[in-house]
């Protein structure tokens, strides 16, 4: 269990995502300040209730480690950080917001994806229901001239838990959603969090997409 400095925002962070930060509350200025001048490390967690600016929200208890990859202070006093999520963690318990928001956190592997035959079967599901939502994409693309090339994220091929989660980013999900697949214990369970909130979502999709029909 660690102690460590805490960002709330509305807005999910998944790992391996990238993460834009524009600081310009002066406590989070100090915070990463203190990022900078340590390991560059600090977690992110959903505001479940409330603003992320001025303090007193509610805040979810699983997030994700954020890695600062590079910053720039600018003449006004913000500083834009750029950020990658790194892996889950788990909230054991809040430390006074003083000088900044900070948390006993503790890192939260992602369970085991099941026997290969169990992953491959909710892969191939979860792939035949994306199939004609990433073609939709490619449709309304090419009838106003652009390219598209279908939903950007890792190969089926790749781990599952590189897969579930770089997907989910790829994805155009709400953040509750999108907090329930960063919540789920393991790949298995994460894929068919993900096909419900696609089942969710494709309605307004297909009437955005294709509106002709």
């Amino acid at each position: 269990m660690t102690a460590m400095p805490m960002f709330p925002l509305e807005h999910v962070l998944l790992p391996g995502e990238p993460l834009q930060l524009n600081v310009f509350e002066p406590r989070y200025r100090a915070m990463v300040a203190d990022v900078l001048a340590g390991d560059r490390r600090f977690g992110v967690v959903l505001i479940t209730r409330g603003s992320e600016v001025g303090g007193g929200d509610e805040r979810s208890d699983v997030g994700t480690i954020a890695r600062i990859i590079a910053h720039q202070d600018l003449p006004d006093g913000r500083i834009m950080v750029a950020c990658r999520g790194i892996e889950r963690l788990t909230v054991t318990g809040w430390l006074p917001d003083d000088p900044y928001p900070r948390a006993d956190v503790q890192p939260w592997p992602d369970g085991p994806s099941g026997t290969p035959e169990e992953w491959d079967r909710a892969l191939v599901r979860f792939e035949e229901q994306l199939s004609p939502i990433q073609d939709w994409f490619v449709e309304a693309a090419q009838r106003e001239g652009k390219s598209h090339p279908g939903f950007i994220g890792p190969p089926a091929d790749a781990e599952p838990t590189e897969y579930t989660f770089g997907k989910s980013g790829a994805l155009p999900l709400p953040e509750l959603d999108r907090y329930r697949i960063l919540a789920a214990p393991d790949p298995i369970a994460r894929i068919d969090v993900m096909a419900r909130a696609v089942d969710d979502v494709e309605p307004l999709l297909r009437d955005v997409l294709r509106p002709e029909e």
